[in-house]
């Protein structure tokens, strides 16, 4: 994830290939809410992980289980140790192929009544783990079998795991994402700063009340509540990517109440700054 921009991930190609896949191992972690423009898949093949929603929806997915995030999403991600295949479709590639992806709403039934969908979702994991044994064994012209299997995936999300939207739902899901993007990046660039409601409701012309209602139901969380993720976020990095002092860091980051800080920390990471710190290093080595 791009350390500077938490809201916007931006997902880069593998070299090779039109999309980034890969096989991920987590000892457990924590992704603050965040948006790509690329569709992602993923295939939980060992232990669990919960991704939220807007109106916090949460979803839990389990070995065996896909997750599908639509392009633009807010989304956080809690995990436990899992080990998962994951794909990001980038947006460029869904445009040239699926000229019409802005309309449709993917979705993968993980637990289907009906014999056809009970079909679809065993196909799209057959083709989902085919395309790993191709890319990691990469027999002579890979490419080719890794490509074909890539767009029969797309092409049975499309006709078998979508619904189309009318023209005012996605003008509505637009228009409400962009206003929260807009709140969720004049948050991070003042992170280090004193923030209330108040003062983000003033500067985007905003009644508080109203504000406060957008923001929780995309994110599930409160203004707040995000401006600490952000802060606890840069202070994970800069513990694990400078020798500074972790008074200095946390003063750096907005994190002038120390007793709060270091209750939430602890709430989110399981243990404090200094352990934390200790836990980096132990691994570098």
């Amino acid at each position: 994830m791009n350390e500077n921009k938490i809201r916007h991930e931006i997902v880069s190609s593998n070299l090779d290939i039109e999309v980034r896949f890969y096989l991920s191992e987590d000892s457990g972690s924590y992704v603050a809410p965040h948006w790509h423009n690329s569709l992602e898949l993923v295939y939980m093949m060992e232990g669990s992980m919960i991704t939220q929603f807007e109106n916090n929806v949460r979803q839990t997915l389990r070995p065996g289980e896909f997750s599908v995030v639509n392009p633009r999403v807010i989304h956080s991600v809690t995990s436990q140790k899992d080990k998962a295949l994951v794909l990001l479709i980038p947006g460029a590639l869904l445009e040239k192929y699926i000229p019409a992806h802005d309309f449709l709403e993917f979705h993968v039934d993980m637990h289907p009544e009906n014999p056809v969908e009970v079909t679809w979702l065993e196909r799209v994991k057959k083709i989902f783990t085919d395309m790993y044994i191709v890319y990691d064994v990469r027999p002579d012209a890979y490419l080719l079998k890794f490509n074909s299997l890539l767009y029969d995936l797309l092409y049975t999300l499309v006709h078998s795991h979508s619904i189309r939207l009318t023209d005012k739902a996605v003008h509505q899901r637009n228009r409400a994402i962009n206003k929260v993007k807009d709140i969720m990046r004049y948050v991070e660039c003042h992170h280090s700063e004193k923030i209330v409601v108040e003062d983000v409701a003033a500067h985007f012309g905003y009644n508080p009340d109203y504000l406060s209602r957008l923001f929780k139901k995309q994110l599930g969380l409160t203004v707040i509540q995000y401006l600490y993720e952000i802060r606890l976020h840069k202070v994970v990095r800069d513990l694990q990517e400078t020798d500074r002092s972790i008074g200095e860091i946390l003063e750096d980051h907005g994190c002038t109440n120390y007793k709060h800080t270091m209750q939430l920390f602890k709430e989110r990471y399981h243990c404090t700054p200094k352990e934390k710190r200790r836990e980096f290093k132990g691994n570098a080595e």
